[in-house]
């Protein structure tokens, strides 16, 4: 399965006054009005997964678009070269040369991949079983189930019916993050899938956030995050 892609990274104008949870709120708000404009393009159209999501990894500030999402950047980015309004505009620092095609879907091998932002894989109800096992083993064996329904539910949420059953195994390290006034658990560290996700797709609860950015380990250094190429 294609599915098109359009990657930015980008520089805070106002560093000071800029806010990250507002940009969000803009891309959303524009892509809506261009997507009403723009009901029969080819790129095809995302109902459950977002298909605009704005992260921090590291010190990189980086959109990517997906299906719809992606054609919207496109045509955002060649008509200026600083998007947002007010204080959260953003100078582009580098992008896609142009709409990628990213596979997903069942691969003939497993590949690694690392967790670049926090993974907020657990629910109210998981979330009090998790923290009452008792070892190791037990978490881990926990763990495993959870990202195996986490990887269903990433494949469901993008319409691909895996002609296969999804398999991974994982080596996790949590910790307690303070999230909208609340002690969450969250989990970073790599997994081993049989489904080849592109890179910075994100999967869990609050993807939208910029929460459970994901990388394969096999296209790119594992020191620091590698951004888009700008074009020749």
């Amino acid at each position: 399965m294609l599915l098109t892609t359009f990657t930015l990274v980008l520089e805070p104008v106002n560093p000071l006054q800029f806010s990250i949870a507002e940009l969000r709120s803009y891309f959303t708000g524009t892509l809506g009005e261009y997507a009403a404009l723009h009901k029969h393009t080819s790129a095809g159209f995302l109902h459950r997964y977002p298909a605009l999501q704005c992260k921090q990894i590291k010190n990189t500030l980086m959109v990517i678009g997906i299906c719809q999402g992606a054609t919207f950047l496109e045509s955002l980015v060649n008509e200026h070269k600083e998007i947002a309004p007010g204080k959260n505009a953003c100078t582009i620092l580098s992008r896609d040369p142009a709409i990628r095609e990213a596979e997903f879907g069942i691969g003939d091998t497993p590949l690694m991949y690392e967790i670049l932002t926090p993974w907020l894989a657990l629910n109210q109800q998981n979330n009090r079983k998790f923290y009452d096992l008792k070892g190791k083993p037990q978490r881990d064996a926990f763990m495993h189930k959870i990202l195996g329904e986490n990887l269903r539910v990433l494949a469901k949420s993008l319409d691909y019916t895996p002609p296969e059953p999804i398999t991974c195994d994982a080596r996790l390290k949590f910790r307690i993050d303070r999230i909208e006034r609340e002690n969450v658990i969250v989990f970073l560290g790599k997994f081993r899938t049989n489904l080849q996700i592109p890179d910075y797709f994100g999967m869990g609860q609050a993807v939208s956030q910029g929460f459970g950015t994901i990388r394969c380990m096999h296209t790119v250094p594992d020191d620091g995050v590698q951004p888009p190429q700008t074009p020749d």
